[in-house]
């Protein structure tokens, strides 16, 4: 399992945070996702043998947001 954090802008509210919570950790390669609006930041653990950090950032692009590694 890898660790890794995230900038994730274009969050309005603590409930953008969840549905990026709730849609990572849907995929069966992310283990854990701590996702904070306050901070912009998303802590995602994941198996990365099966998902990487480009279609992890696909994967919040795809709900309207924008991230990348930190």
């Amino acid at each position: 399992m890898k660790t890794v954090e995230y900038k994730v802008t274009g969050m309005h509210c603590d409930g953008c945070a969840s549905s990026v919570k709730r849609v990572l950790e849907r995929n069966k390669a992310i283990d854990n996702a701590l996702v904070s609006y306050e901070n912009k930041k998303a802590r995602i653990v994941y198996d990365e043998t099966l998902i990487n950090d480009q279609q992890i950032i696909l994967l919040i692009r795809n709900l309207g947001y924008e991230a990348e590694v930190i």
